[in-house]
């Protein structure tokens, strides 16, 4: 299976084929490949040395939750921020350019649209991301039991391009059955326990924290 984007797609075709093959692995290998989440792919090699800038785009939401892409767009600017130390860009500073250029937040930009943003706000790097589902389904005694799926992109501030993708996808009571933390009732807390598990995973695949005093 080729697993390579191709270089003629728009992003959002991009992500498409990315989710139809993460899905076909998901389906093929069960249990097995969900113990192996969140799932990682090196597109391209990480810049060298410390990155301080980052601009969090809008994610895209493709579930039926409202405000999904929202939600989890906010829980990971705060979480990104506070684990590495990063400049993380400001959101209104984002959205201005989005509307300068006539980009719904609902749709992903293009390579062309990205490379603009992230000139005008000096970012060495941008995150992407889609919500492919979220919602919340009934568990035990009257309780919440959430689920979300989602596929973020670390991009290349310089290009667009990108550089790294993760595909999670959890249920709150997977950290009963198999992470032992008890388990997790509301979509809040479980956008934040995925996003610091891909945050972790970037760490161990190399990305580097930002070094106050090397910031630009």
């Amino acid at each position: 299976m080729n697993f390579k984007l191709l270089s003629g797609q728009t992003p959002l075709v991009r992500m498409a084929c990315n989710i139809a093959v993460l899905s076909c692995l998901l389906l093929y290998t069960g249990c097995a490949f969900r113990e192996q989440l969140p799932y990682h792919r090196v597109m391209s090699p990480l810049m060298p040395g410390p990155v301080c800038r980052v601009a969090v785009l809008p994610f895209i939401n493709d579930s039926d939750f409202p405000q999904a892409s929202r939600i989890a767009k906010k829980i990971f600017m705060a979480q990104f921020r506070q684990a590495g130390n990063y400049q993380v860009l400001q959101e209104g500073d984002i959205l201005k350019i989005y509307q300068q250029l006539g980009i719904y937040s609902r749709f992903a930009p293009t390579l062309e649209q990205m490379q603009i943003v992230a000139d005008r706000v000096d970012a060495q790097l941008m995150v992407t991301g889609i919500i492919m589902e979220m919602r919340e389904n009934p568990g035990r005694n009257k309780t919440i039991n959430p689920k979300i799926t989602m596929e973020i992109a670390l991009r290349d501030g310089r290009n667009g391009e990108v550089l790294w993708t993760v595909f999670h996808s959890r249920k709150g009571s997977d950290y009963t059955k198999t992470m032992h933390f008890g388990t997790i009732n509301s979509i809040a807390g479980l956008t934040r326990q995925m996003t610091e598990e891909i945050i972790n995973l970037w760490y161990e695949k190399g990305l580097q924290q930002c070094n106050v005093l090397s910031r630009p």
